[in-house]
């Protein structure tokens, strides 16, 4: 194999194992702002697939309930993966999707200290929820305000302390070993298993000795070269001193 084919399947692999993370989107409940603070609805949510609030009837009754689960998808009835549910009131079979938690947007207006979530549906139903800071100590509440036939759209209010500019801001902090902890493990990993194993090849089927038992010695030496050239050549490149850069072999 050579030096070129070394170096496109080590960056390759290095891709490989780190864009999963770094693809990853932020959580749809937690809303950041300079000089605000943050906003961050994970723990009122439920996790366990069902909604936080269930067939609620609406302040205009019109033969549907309602049920919503901020942060975290439910599913009830023919509702799959939902942020937001209309079920039927007389027939629990007959139910809409009012948007995914993927399809949340967080909308602010001029005026409005703090933001709307905005949900959208492929069966053009868009669920729009308020949000109203509670002191702390009351409980969390949701309010169904019905929906505007001709635009589809449905609204709600949605009471809570963590509706409140860092009022619960610590409720998302992970309780065990991050996302980022757990890419960089694997990779150590997996660099000790490719250093056994070829160490173990080299020696034990080539009968190398020596520094001659580490894999690939040539490439990685020439890598460590190269990389050393390439900050000498930023360094200069931004400091405007002139210098010339070989093309990699």
């Amino acid at each position: 194999m050579s030096l070129r084919e070394n170096v496109v399947w080590f960056f390759t692999f290095f891709l490989l194992l780190h864009l999963p993370h770094k693809l990853t989107s932020e959580n749809p409940c937690i809303y950041k702002l300079n000089g605000k603070g943050v906003i961050d609805l994970t723990s009122v949510g439920r996790i366990d697939g069902t909604p936080g609030w269930k067939r609620i009837t609406p302040e205009k009754t019109d033969g549907h309930v309602y049920s919503y689960n901020p942060c975290h998808s439910f599913t009830e009835t023919a509702c799959i993966d939902v942020a937001g549910c209309q079920v039927y009131a007389t027939d629990e079979k007959v139910a809409y999707s009012l948007g995914p938690q993927s399809s949340v947007q967080w909308k602010t207006t001029s005026g409005q200290d703090i933001p709307t979530l905005v949900y959208i549906s492929d069966e053009k139903r868009s669920l729009s929820v308020d949000l109203r800071c509670l002191n702390s100590g009351e409980s969390d509440k949701l309010e169904v305000h019905g929906h505007d036939l001709v635009t589809g759209l449905y609204t709600m209010t949605l009471s809570s302390k963590c509706a409140c500019w860092d009022g619960c801001k610590d409720s998302s902090k992970p309780k065990g070993l991050s996302g980022g902890s757990l890419v960089i493990i694997l990779f150590m990993v997996l660099v000790v298993i490719y250093l056994v194993a070829f160490m173990s090849y080299n020696k034990f089927r080539r009968q190398a000795t020596g520094i001659n038992i580490f894999p690939h010695r040539t490439f990685w030496t020439s890598l460590l070269g190269y990389s050393v050239d390439g900050v000498i050549f930023v360094f200069r490149k931004v400091t405007c001193k002139s210098i010339g850069y070989n093309t990699v072999p």
